[in-house]
């Protein structure tokens, strides 16, 4: 994933978390056709832990076996410990998807 593809992710995520955050709404976890292969499986990743932290039911669709990847991506091109770490508190929803990223990435929001 290159530097601009990062900022675009990123700014997708801050804005669906920001929005959800303010008006937590079952209908607003819908599926989006429309995104990559990585994109998706991210997306599906964070609706999924947007429904948990809602107590929502979380949707079918994000079980798609298209929301998986096949290879492991780390945030951030963490290697060694850093990796290590990363797998342990990584969020299971994206864990599962073959993601890693830290346990406070969302906290922000």
């Amino acid at each position: 994933m290159n530097r601009e593809e990062y900022k675009k992710l990123w700014r997708m995520t801050v804005s669906f978390l920001d929005d959800f955050r303010r008006n937590p709404n079952p209908d607003s976890l819908q599926e989006i056709d429309s995104l990559g292969v990585f994109e998706g499986a991210f997306y599906a990743g964070l609706v999924e832990e947007m429904a948990k932290e809602q107590n929502f039911s979380i949707p079918n669709w994000v079980y798609k076996e298209k929301y998986y990847l096949s290879e492991p991506f780390f945030f951030n091109g963490l290697s060694g410990d850093s990796r290590i770490i990363t797998a342990l508190e990584s969020p299971l929803s994206f864990k599962t998807r073959n993601i890693f990223i830290g346990a406070n990435t969302f906290s922000r929001c």
